[in-house]
């Protein structure tokens, strides 16, 4: 399984993470400023919105890769399977 966002689909996730932790997270006011100020940089059509989105991809799909890979014990040899 692969899974690709968009630019405006990370937008949208970055948003709502950042407004979560902003909003219910124990945070300074520094803290939370500076989640503004990092979340203000990654504007819709920036270059650092667009490797926010690779960075999220590739974080994505390491992840769904390891939960389908297993390694598995098959007549005294272990090989990685996917499920």
């Amino acid at each position: 399984m692969i899974v690709l966002l968009d630019e405006p689909e990370a937008w949208s996730l970055m948003m709502l993470i950042s407004a979560v932790a902003v909003d219910n997270a124990d945070l300074s006011d520094e803290g939370k400023e500076a989640i503004r100020r990092w979340r203000s940089e990654r504007g819709e059509g920036s270059p650092l919105l667009a490797d926010l989105t690779e960075e999220l991809n590739r974080a994505l799909n390491a992840y769904i890769d390891a939960q389908f890979t297993r390694r598995v014990k098959n007549k005294g040899w272990y090989e990685t399977v996917r499920r």
